[in-house]
């Protein structure tokens, strides 16, 4: 059994900008994917509208969210994706101060209904 995170974060509304964020998520740094697959994350998609994006993140039983986010903080070349990465990205509005991607709340499941 899998558990899903879905998140969302904004990009800068500049469509160079948002082009060549596309790009970058064409083929990411091999250390990075490696960085995901060590701690957990089995699958990791992102959706875009407009400059809205959503991440959904599958992971392993056992994933431990804590350990990842202090190990991804210790990670050098993490650090350096990340602070590229901000070049293109925005909080949302509702975002918390010193926050990136965000917890969004799931209000339906299919499977859930009778």
């Amino acid at each position: 059994m899998t558990r899903r995170y879905c998140q969302a974060l904004d990009l800068s509304d500049d469509p160079r900008l948002i082009e060549e964020y596309q790009r970058y998520h064409q083929q990411i740094w091999p250390e990075i994917t490696a960085h995901l697959r060590h701690y957990g994350i089995t699958e990791m998609e992102i959706y875009r509208l407009g400059n809205r994006l959503m991440m959904v993140i599958e992971t392993t039983d056992d994933f431990d969210r804590a350990l990842f986010e202090r190990r991804s903080l210790e990670d050098p070349k993490v650090c350096e994706w990340e602070a590229l990465m901000w070049k293109y990205q925005r909080p949302t509005p509702w975002t918390p101060a010193g926050k990136k991607w965000v917890e969004m709340t799931r209000i339906f499941s299919l499977t859930e209904q009778k």
